[in-house]
Parts: C-alpha cells; structure tokens; sequence
C-alpha cells in the first residue's frame, strides 16, 4: 500500500521525455558506469570521456549506489533516458518502504502508512528529485530509515527472538552502507549522529546497569556496514587530496553563503533556480505546514499522555525531537562556531542538506499521532482524507520546470561527454590539469596527434585500459598524452614497466626509436585493495549472519 500511495510521485517520470535539473549528468553516469562494467572494472572507479576526455576515477570519489541500479537496467536493454527514470523511481519506493518498515515495527500499520505519506510527499525530497537531480541524496533518504529499523530491533533484545536480532544486524549493516554508497555527505550526517546517540546510549546502559549485548550486536551491525562500504569511502577520504574536490568549499559552495532562516522552513517561494546568499534563493526550503503542525500534534499528546504510547515508541519519537531540533540548529546561522570546528562539516556546503534528517524526524512523529486513534473507521476515514489533502498541498511540487525532447545521444555522445557534460561536474579531475574554457582547448589523444616522427595507432581503448602500436622515428621526443594522471596508472612499454614523468597534471614520457606496444593500466593501489578486501569479508560475514548465524549462546528469549 505504501507503494502504491507513492506512485504519484512518479507520474511525472512515466513518460518519453526528459526533464532539466541542476545535475544533469545522471543519464551519463549511469552510461559511463554500465560501460566499466562491460570492460572489467569491478568495483567501478574510473570512467572514461568526462573530465574532458582525460577520464577520472569518479566513483573513486562520488558515492556508486544508485548509479549501480540504473546501469543494471540499461545493461538489461532500457535507454539510459529510461534506466535514469527507473532510477529516480527505485529511489523513491525505497523511502516508501524503508519508513513503513520502521514505523510499522514501533507503532502499527496504520501509523507507518502515515509517516510514508509523509516521508514520500515532503517538498524538500521534491527538491530533490525535480529540482536538484539529486540522485544519491534521496536515496540515502531512504536507506537512513532502515538504518534505525534495524537499531530498534536490536535495542529491543529482551522482546525479540535472536532470529529478530539477526534481522537487526543485517539492517543495521544495510542501512548504514546504503546511506555512505548513495551519499558521502549524507553519510557523514548520520555517522555524527550515530556517534552521539551510542556514546550517550552506553553511558545509560553503565550507569544504570543494564544489559550491554544490544551495544556488542549494534556495534557488529555498524562494524559490518562500514565494512561493505569500505571499498568506496576509505579511498575517498584517502585519495581526495589529488583532486579538486577542496574547491567544493569555496566560493559558490562556501557553507556560510548557504545558512536558511527559520521563516524559510515554514513558508518560501518554490523554484528551479539555486541555493544564493541571504534570501535570495531560487529553490525552497519549506519543510511543509501540514508535517510540522501533525508532528506537533502528535508530540504535544506524547507528553500529556505518555502512557498511551509503547515505551520504544515514546523513546523513538523523543529523541527524533532531539534530531530535529539539532537538524534546525545546524541549519541556522547560529550554528556557525560548530561548522568551523567540527571536521569534515565544510563538504556538508549546503547547511539545508540537514533537512531529510528534519523531514525524517516529522515524518516518524507524525505517524505516532494515529496510534492513538483505537476506532478502526475514524482511523480510515482519517488516513483516507490526509492522503487527499497530503495530495493537495504537495503533489504539485512533484513535476519538472518543463519537458525536453532529448534522446539518448545528448548524454552519451563522445563529444558531448567530453565537454558539455564534463564541465557541469570537474571537481574529481587531477590537480593542476588546466581547465579548457572553450571545446577547442581540450587536449587531443594520442591516435590523434600522430606526426613524422612518432605515429600512434589504437588498438584499445577503454577508461582503466589504453594500448597503442608506436613507431617511434626520432630519439628524444618526449611524448604528451591526454592521461590526466591519478595514483593507481602505470605505463608499459613492450609488456615492461616504463617510468613517467608528470607535467601540468599529465602522463608525459620518451620512447625510443622503433615500434612498439605501448599500453597505459589503471591499477588498484595499496588502500583500494585493503578496502575491496575489507568489503569483501564484510559482505561474507554478512551473508553468515543472513544465513547461518544463530545467537542462541548469546540472546536469551523472553516474551513481552
């Protein structure tokens, strides 16, 4: 039900046309991942054509999940118009399914259709989708739901079989790596939160002498999702110093430019342009009227009549207050002293990133409130007239600024990628390669800048493998190619490893005289094979825990 009362978000989506949004290169990416795919590259880091051709190790850095799904239904025959569409869809099920999950575990089915109503229908993911085109960020939005699922199921151990505690961990795990492979920063958010709320939940649990195996079976949950996400962010954190990716603070991007004021959470105007400075904005940032008056309905009867809902449901619904307040705080301009000293806030850019934890803690409380309705009609009749005015007030924010009769070949065409596309998103390009300001200033590839005195000729050519037959007339030449180099590139010449140089942020070396092979790999290096093997025992304890673990010696049963 869930689902279905999600679709009309979608509708915009099912038809033959695309629509415009601020990251329009979802369709490349998905087309650039699905082609690594076909020629090897497992997990993707490396793409070819974008960064104006000189190819970057995009997912390397930009979080791979959802691109994932969408190259798998191009890949099984879908345009790639149609795989980013199915893409936007999957994303916005999950959170349908995720806060049902959640809350239906807490409260009752009823509350859960609630919260995903509400959850599915905010206008910020509307933002998201319609807007921003921001793919990983609502689908983090999904996965965060399912993270505190699972943080339930095991908090709960004393009501719960073990085989519920398994399920526990597996979500737990799931959640955590769903939301670091959709979204870095939203990633990051969470691993905060997640830091306080355990540091504060084994302080109690000390001081008050109670169980500790729900803190040993969350922090393996924990364990295990950063482990399956290792592969991706470890590199990320590492490797990012050879890239641009600093300049995502500055200037336009500057988190102090980007601080939202508290009218604007309750009422701005909506739009398709950009986050600016001051009032200024393009785009809303209103949390939505009908969300915060039915969570402060909800929380006002949790208060006066504590007692009418269960003990998990009434500590749920208190510290989701706490998130949302915190999330309003970092929101604010009020919170600028902790922007600058908390590490790592600066990637954050845009302080009303903090509004899927706003809207996911609205969402939760709002539910809450018709666990307290007992009569099974009113209940109904209740849920049935919310829908239609949930519809009402916010489906009109769920469609694009316009339709656009694009086909396929504007996202996948070769020039196209290398330039048009390449220029809304550079940040992950090697430092100090000079960025071309008009197309005739990209840099020619080998095959094509043969001369008289050396000739290239392609024999392959693909994003982490490139081979040439050389004929080399003139000593001394030392050839320019088009490689921009990141660590991880190594040259051979004749099947033997040749040494570089690196000039203006590219592969320049010397061939001697004659023919030759000359063939340039993209290699794994130390901390990605540290991090591919770590995921890769994360995933095998997670497929023990899924099917063989069972917890007897450890969870005693007890019924509620």
């Amino acid at each position: 039900m869930a689902v279905l009362l999600a679709l009309p978000v979608c509708l915009p989506l099912f038809n033959s046309q695309f629509f415009p949004m601020h990251d329009d290169t979802q369709p490349s990416r998905i087309f650039l991942l699905a082609q690594a795919l076909l020629e090897g590259q497992f997990p993707v880091r490396m793409v070819s054509q974008l960064g104006y051709g000189y190819g970057y190790p995009l997912y390397n850095f930009y979080a791979p999940l959802p691109y994932y799904f969408g190259a798998l239904f191009y890949l099984m025959g879908f345009s790639v118009i149609s795989a980013t569409k199915i893409m936007f869809m999957l994303g916005i099920i999950i959170s349908a399914v995720s806060i049902f999950l959640l809350v239906s575990s807490v409260f009752d089915n009823y509350s859960a259709l609630v919260s995903s109503m509400f959850y599915v229908y905010a206008p910020y993911h509307a933002v998201n989708i319609y807007v921003r085109g921001a793919v990983g960020e609502y689908f983090a939005y999904g996965f965060i739901p399912l993270l505190v699922y699972g943080l339930i199921k095991i908090l709960r151990l004393d009501i719960h079989k073990p085989s519920q505690v398994r399920i526990g961990i597996i979500s737990v795990a799931i959640g955590l790596s769903g939301t670091i492979l959709s979204h870095n920063i939203s990633g990051m958010i969470t691993g905060y939160f997640l830091i306080i709320f355990l540091a504060i939940l084994i302080f109690f649990r000390l001081i008050y002498k109670k169980n500790m195996k729900p803190i040993i079976f969350l922090i393996i949950g924990l364990v295990i999702g950063l482990g399956l996400a290792s592969f991706f962010f470890l590199p990320a954190i590492i490797e990012n110093g050879w890239t641009n990716v600093a300049s995502l603070t500055k200037k336009g991007s500057d988190y102090k430019n980007h601080f939202v004021y508290l009218d604007q959470l309750w009422n701005s105007s909506w739009g398709f342009a950009g986050s600016a400075i001051g009032r200024e904005d393009g785009m809303s940032f209103k949390i939505g009227k009908l969300h915060l008056l039915t969570a402060l309905l909800a929380f006002g009867i949790l208060l006066v009549k504590p007692k009418k809902t269960t003990g998990i449901g009434f500590k749920l619904v208190m510290t989701l207050s706490i998130v949302f307040f915190l999330s309003i705080f970092f929101m604010n301009d009020v919170s600028r002293y902790f922007w600058s000293i908390i590490p790592g806030f600066s990637f954050i850019q845009y302080p009303w990133r903090f509004l899927n934890l706003t809207i996911f803690s609205l969402s939760v409380t709002a539910g809450s409130f018709f666990n307290h309705l007992k009569n099974k009609k009113l209940l109904i009749t209740s849920i049935t007239l919310l829908f239609f005015l949930i519809l009402g007030l916010n489906l009109k924010y769920f469609k694009p600024k316009e339709l656009l009769l694009i086909t396929d070949d504007y996202y996948i065409e070769s020039e196209n990628l290398k330039y048009r596309i390449s220029k809304i998103s550079d940040e992950f390009l090697s430092q100090n390669i000079p960025i071309p300001i008009k197309e005739a200033e990209v840099r020619q590839s080998l095959d094509n800048i043969s001369s008289s005195k050396t000739s290239f000729v392609k024999e392959k050519d693909t994003a982490a493998d490139k081979r040439y037959s050389v004929t080399v007339h003139n000593n001394g030449e030392e050839v320019a190619t088009n490689i921009a180099y990141f660590p991880g590139w190594r040259v051979f010449l004749d099947g033997k490893k040749e040494n570089f140089v690196i000039r203006d942020g590219f592969i320049n070396l010397n061939l001697p005289i004659g023919f030759h092979i000359l063939e340039f790999r993209f290699t794994d290096t130390p901390i990605r094979i540290i991090s591919n093997t770590i995921s890769f025992f994360a995933l095998i304890l997670l497929v023990y825990v899924s099917l063989f673990w069972k917890g007897y010696d450890i969870c005693q049963e007890k019924k509620q």
